[in-house]
This record gives structure tokens, sequence and C-alpha cells, in this order.
């Protein structure tokens, strides 16, 4: 439990930006006039100016960010990482909640860095030339300020977590930011400076989906990056007034930090963010908070992601029994030192595997393996004579790679020491999320294996300029009963950019769930129940839908079907008790049929166990174990019996588990939009094979011959057991 120094605790409201390169930033010394807000939210607090992200992408950066502690202490390195974030660690939302702060996170659902919030919130961040031109700040406003406006009226101290988008590709800002700061011909056939990264194969395609058909200058791509900066400040802006008309801004602690950089055209890392260039490195840190931070004051010392947490602990006036790598920038704010680490290990495990030794003066790059840039194995720049890091002198000085080198691995080796794990960037395996590939032999075989986007729709969205065979928004949902996985698919819709409304649980379920729950009870009663596990649902298919299950189900979407999204949905096991009439509703939807295996299903419990919650008649019984086999064969024949929709799915929770890629394969050739891999946990998968408890029911096995969990000479085994027998002991 952390403990609170003072009473009247402050808010805390954390700006967190995707791919924000300071050098593109006014305030930070670029010449286009890019964040002209940001820059007066500056001149009334502490800037930052040499704040690095040394553990290079996403997932890693804000693991850092998040804790206060390097990668040693998180453990996390990689962009896919897998699994969840180590329980050794605290994130800042478990620590602020822990003192009596309500939390809220918009925009960072599904990665492990993001746990301990209690409420999730997304917006649609993702989207295609189609798309264009998308408003992602202002969506996620449209989010956020409704959600300030409730954590205030609560009478608690709040912690808000805003991830901003619009730096991150795709770049598509709304006029008048589209061409804000670019006035020439994006496709002049005389340009050729768009040839290469638009023949760089393992990006090419998904280049082609959101950028301009035929397009040739690189110019208008950097003036959408610019013009994304823009705009985003200026919906930043509306935050801060907000702040302002509710009298709060100056009891809130309010950052704005980068997760990392961006490589535009830089190093041939083509508008991403790979390479441990300091393009993707140097990240900007603004604090505000005025009864402890300084206006106007500029701060030259190094620092480092891992020395976030502990600065807010302190402004905040609360110290938590957590141990942090980094140490509370308020030292360097006050004087007391000029300068944190000067020299760091840094690391990127994206697209590339490499890590490194930055000073001042030097940087020393060393790959893990080849990358798929077919850069040399050991690259060294002198920051001083060459702050680009253009010239490769490592040839030229081996004496200096091998100091580095050995500063590096003494490094190392005491940091395995002190936390007694190997460097976690020498086991991450299958880091690149290709199944069974290991560390790469070869550039070439990087280069032909890694790959983003899909072909077939960047053809058709370059010849076309558009995809005018789906006008309007794409409707998707998640059906499938509780207990069987479907956060995965609801977390994987989230962070590949699709809208799923305004509030969401953990396990990514749309809130509140109430009117779905009395909709349920309305559309049960005209359920007949034959016996057994027999259901007549043939009513459902041809009367009219009750006008009170239609106004129940549009209040429930309300925030889903309101939302200028083009692509948005919603996921709650309880759409499958309703989807006869779902369907009927919502006919163009996309829907996505989650199975998972029976026998682990019934394991755990969820409110669907009790099907009589939900008004559906069936056999009773006080056998828990029966009771979940009953729901579960409720909610299979419910799907089978209802006509299928035009666009309908199945996706078994197995295949996504341990076939991820293949899996996305498919689910992206049916939505026809982009889909990012997510961490997943191969122990989900068989956990009844060391049940002690009662799990096979004879009337599951049907089903579980049709959805492959069973081997056909199994289904003619002896049955286990009929619905209506007792337990009589442990289960198979």
């Amino acid at each position: 439990m952390a403990k609170v120094l003072n009473e009247k605790r402050p808010n805390v409201l954390l700006i967190a930006v995707d791919s924000l390169l300071a050098d593109r930033m006014s305030c930070y010394g670029y010449g286009r006039l890019t964040t002209p807000h940001i820059d007066r939210f500056a001149q009334q607090a502490t800037l930052f100016e040499r704040t690095y992200s040394p553990h290079i992408p996403t997932t890693s950066a804000y693991a850092s960010m998040l804790t206060g502690r390097d990668c040693f202490g998180t453990e996390v390195v990689a962009l896919r990482h897998q699994g969840g974030l180590t329980k050794k660690v605290k994130t800042l939302a478990e620590i602020l909640k822990a003192a009596g702060y309500n939390t809220t996170c918009v925009g960072f659902t599904g990665n492990p860095a993001s746990r301990g919030f209690d409420n999730y919130l997304s917006y649609t961040a993702w989207g295609s030339w189609s798309d264009r031109f998308l408003p992602k700040a202002q969506l996620l406003n449209e989010v956020a300020q409704p959600e300030i406006t409730r954590l205030q009226a609560a009478g608690k101290p709040w912690f808000i977590m805003l991830r901003h988008m619009d730096p991150h590709s795709p770049y598509m800002p709304p006029h008048p930011f589209q061409r804000i700061f670019y006035h020439g011909d994006e496709c002049d056939p005389a340009n050729q400076s768009m040839k290469a990264p638009m023949s760089f194969k393992p990006f090419r395609d998904y280049f082609r989906s959101w950028l301009p058909p035929g397009i040739t200058d690189k110019d208008y791509v950097l003036a959408q990056y610019d013009g994304a900066l823009a705009y985003m400040d200026a919906c930043i802006a509306a935050i801060f007034t907000q702040l302002e008309a509710m009298g709060i801004m100056d009891q809130t602690i309010v950052i704005l930090n980068g997760d990392h950089g961006e490589t535009l055209y830089d190093h041939e890392c083509w508008f991403d963010h790979h390479g441990l260039y300091d393009v993707t490195l140097h990240v900007p840190l603004i604090i505000r908070y005025p009864a402890k931070v300084p206006a106007g004051r500029r701060i030259a010392g190094y620092n480092q992601h891992k020395d976030l947490v502990p600065t807010i602990m302190e402004l905040a006036g609360i110290r938590p029994r957590v141990k942090f790598d980094g140490q509370s920038l308020m030292k360097l704010v006050r004087g007391e030192m000029t300068s944190f680490e000067s020299e760091f290990y840094i690391t990127e495990c994206t697209w590339m595997r490499k890590h490194g030794w930055r000073t001042p003066q030097w940087k020393l790059i060393v790959a893990l393996e080849p990358d798929f840039h077919f850069k040399p194995p050991v690259e060294l720049y002198n920051l001083v004579e060459d702050p680009h890091e253009d010239n490769n002198v490592a040839e030229r000085h081996p004496d200096i790679v091998a100091t580095l080198r050995g500063r590096m691995e003494a490094w190392i080796a005491r940091r395995e020491k002190e936390t007694g794990i190997t460097n976690p960037m020498l086991t991450q395996g299958d880091w690149h999320g290709h199944k069974g590939v290991g560390a790469f032999k070869t550039s070439q075989q990087a280069y032909d294996t890694l790959h983003i986007g899909d072909p077939r729709t960047a053809a058709r969205l370059q010849a076309k300029g558009g995809d005018p065979s789906r006008p309007g928004a794409q409707l998707i949902t998640v059906i499938g009963r509780g207990h069987s996985g479907t956060r995965a698919m609801s977390h994987t819709l989230s962070q590949s950019g699709v809208y799923m409304g305004d509030t969401l649980n953990k396990s990514g379920d749309l809130l509140p769930p109430e009117p779905m729950y009395e909709a349920c009870r309305v559309m049960a009663r005209h359920v007949i129940h034959k016996g057994g596990v027999k259901w007549d649902f043939s009513r459902l298919h041809t009367m009219q839908i009750d006008p009170q299950f239609t106004k129940l189900i549009e209040q429930y979407l309300s925030s889903v079907l309101n939302s200028p999204a083009r692509r948005k949905g919603w996921k709650i096991p309880e759409t499958t008790l309703v989807f006869p009439w779902i369907v009927r509703m919502f006919p163009e939807a996309y829907y996505i049929h989650w199975v998972r295996d029976p026998r682990d299903c019934i394991i755990g419990s969820h409110l669907t166990d009790d099907l009589a919650r939900f008004g559906v008649p069936h056999e009773p019984t006080d056998d828990i174990r029966l009771r979940r086999a009953i729901s579960w064969k409720y909610q299979a024949e419910i799907v089978r019996a209802t006509p299928k929709p035009k666009h309908f799915m199945t996706v078994r929770l197995e295949d996504f588990v341990l076939d991820q890629d293949r899996t996305l394969m498919r689910l992206e050739k049916f939505l026809g939009i982009p889909l990012v891999s997510i961490p997943v946990k191969p122990e989900v998968v068989g956990r009844w094979k060391t049940d002690t408890e009662q799990h096979d029911f004879d009337f599951l096995r049907p089903d579980m011959l049709e959805y492959g969990y069973l081997p056909e000479k199994k289904h003619a085994a002896k049955s286990v057991r009929h619905v209506g027998q007792r337990r009589a002991g442990a289960g198979v």
C-alpha cells in the first residue's frame, strides 16, 4: 500500500503521444510552427531537453514509462511481448489506485504495459486511404473529455492516460492540416523520392494502403506528419481549456511525454520507429504543476522514461513501497544534480533485434541477428561530429567499439546479477511473431519474412483511390460464450483501430451491460424449451422484433452507433444470447463467431452460466458444471439455428493462441483491414487436461466433433453423462 503524505492529492493527466519526434516540435526548435498550443503549455511548465526512450518500441517504452523500471526490471523488450507484465513490478495505475485514485486509460487497451486501470476506453486511431482524413485526436477527445468530467464529479483524485496516435502512421490529418505544410504536387512524375520506400517489400503494401495513389514526393508524407502533429496540438488545447474551465488545471499534474520518436525518411527506416538512432530514442517531456514545478524552465540534463513515475510520486506526495530503477526529475529541477546517467543501454526489438550503448559523444549499435535492411552488424557514430548519424565509423575506430562494448557488457552483467535474470534481449524466441522461425540467419531471410499490410487491399485502394464496395461504416461484433477468450478478439480489434465503444472493462466488454441483459430477457420469452438440451427458436426468425428489444439494443450500443468512426463494433458474451435478433437488426455487420473447447470453458465461471438469469428456459440443476455445460450447448444451438448473415466467420480460441499469424491472416481477409498481433498465453489451451472435476458431457460431443475438439473415433465412445445425471465422482 502506498503511503500518502498529503490528503490534498493532485489529479494526474498523462498525455502519452505515440511516435512523437521531439525535433518536429516548435518548442524543441523545429522551424515550422507545429505545436503552438503545446509551446504555450511549455512556457507554464518545465521542459526536459534530453529525455530518452532507451527501450524501443511501444510495449517496452510504455512498460518503462509506467513502472519506473528499466528493461531488466520490466522484463519487456519486444513489441510482441509474450504474456503479461511481470508481477514483480507495479504500474503507475496500480500505485495510484492503492493511494485512492480513480484511474482511466484511453486508447491503450490490451497491451501488457497498460495493466491496472479501472476503466479502458477506446477510439478509432487507424485507417486507410478510403478513410481519409482521420480526426484521431478529436475522436480521442470525444471519449476523454466526458470521462474527465465524470472522474472529477466522483470526488476522488484521478489519473487518466491519453494515448494520442496522430503522429503514428498512417499520417492522416483532416483539412486544413492535410496541406497546411505542403503546396506541391505529391504525384509529380519528375520526383522519385518515394521510389525506395514504395519498393521496400516488407512495408510497401502498408504504405500503399494509406498513401495517395501514385505518390512520388516524400515531402508530402513529411508534411502529413507535421500536419498531424499540428492537428493533435489543436485538439490537446481543448483538453487544457476544459481543465481551466473546470478550475482544476493548477490542481492537476499535467505531463506530455512520447513513447518513442519516428524515423520518417531517416536511415532507410521509412515512416516508422525502428532503428536505435536518436530520431527514435529522443522524446519530449514537459511537466506542469505550478505548486511544485517552475514555469518556463528548460532542463538540459539527461534522463529516461524510468524517471517519470518516481517524479509523479514526489509531486503527488506519495511514498510507495515499490522499487524503482529511476529517480525523481525534481533533483534536476532543483539543481541538486545537473544530469542523470549520460551513458546508457539501448535496445530495440520491433523489426530488428539490436542493442547498444549511448554516450554524449558516441553511439554503438550491435545487431543480435541479421536485419531486414541489410545493415552492418556493428555501427558506431560520433554524435558530436555527426549528430544525424549518417556516417558509420566502426571500421575506422575498432578501439572505441571495443571500449563501448566492454562498458555495455559490464552493465548488462551487473543488471543480470542484481535482478537474477538473463538479459531479456537474449530470451525473445520468435520476437517477430513468426512461430518456429527463431532468430533470422540472414538479412535476406528477414527481408522475405517480415511484412505488414494486405497486398490485395493495398492494390485495390491504389487502383481506385478508395473502396467503393463498402460504403458507410463497417460494423463488427464478436459472439461467443463467456469464458471463451473473446477478450482476445476485442483487444485485437481495438488495437487495430476499430472503435469498440466509449467504456470497456478489462475483458473488452462494452459497458454498461444492463440494457443488453434486459434485451436478453425480452427475446428469451419467445424461446420454447423442448426438454433436455433442445430448444425451438423458429419464432425468432419470423416474428416482428419486440420494439422494447430494439430500444434496449440501441441504448446499449449508443456510443458505437453514434460514433463517426468508419470501423466500429462491440463485444460482450451476452450478444450470443440474442444473436437471432441482432442479425436481423444488423444484417450487414461482420460477425466473428468465437469458439472454445467446452471442456475449458466450463472450468471457469461466467455470468451466463445461469441461463435463468437471462430468462432462458432450460433443465434446472444445482450442479454448477452441468449448468455451465447446458449454457455452452444453448449458445451453440442458438447460433446454429440462426440463418447465417452475409458476413460470418468462425474462429477457435485455440487457433488464435497457437497459430495467431495464420488466424489473423484469415481475419484480415474476412474484415478487409490489417490487424495487429497481441500477447497470448499458450497455457490457456487444454486446461481441462489437469482438471480433476467433471468437464466432459455426452451432449456436448457432437459439437466438439464439429469444431475439431474430438477425434472421430472418440465420438462413438461410451457417453460420460447425460443431462439430469448427478455427478458421481471426478471427471475424465
